[in-house]
């Protein structure tokens, strides 16, 4: 199998063209790509009682209090769920949430500062004017991801 990829910056979209001799290859190879997910800018939150479905740039925080978590939104707006926070990073490998501390995860996309705080903790500050303690155990981690590296690193 060869593979060739053309870069033409007149397409607004990625175009993908197969070519081959055998059909059922080629359908293989389609249906593979068909099936691929792309990750969705939106997460339906479902609340006791109604499912709130919210743009991913507009959670700022998320909190876990044991199988509880609680969304900030940028409008300073609450949500809670049932769901861990283990699950919630899993769902959500390829955003800009970065875990913090424990039970706390933000949104790279609202964070304007970080400052050493005691003990090797730092402090971020948000743009929604809010100050909250970043781990030192996640402070690698962080640091990798505004430096562009695709994965957190594990803990």
């Amino acid at each position: 199998m060869e593979i060739s990829i053309n870069i033409d910056d007149k397409l607004k979209d990625i175009q993908v063209v197969i070519s081959g001799s055998d059909i059922e290859q080629l359908a293989d190879i389609a249906q593979y790509l068909k099936s691929r997910n792309t990750p969705s800018r939106q997460i339906a939150i479902k609340t006791a009682d109604n499912i709130r479905v919210v743009d991913k740039e507009d959670i700022i925080l998320v909190e876990s209090y044991g199988n509880d978590l609680t969304f900030t939104l940028k409008n300073n707006h609450k949500i809670t769920t049932r769901k861990t926070l283990k699950r919630f990073l899993e769902e959500n490998q390829k955003s800009d949430f970065v875990q913090i501390s424990k039970s706390e995860v933000m949104n790279l996309s609202y964070l304007s500062k970080m400052e050493s705080a005691f003990s090797g903790n730092y402090y971020a500050f948000l743009t929604n004017q809010s100050r909250v303690t970043v781990s030192r155990r996640f402070i690698k981690g962080i640091l990798k991801r505004l430096e562009g590296s695709a994965e957190d690193e594990a803990f």
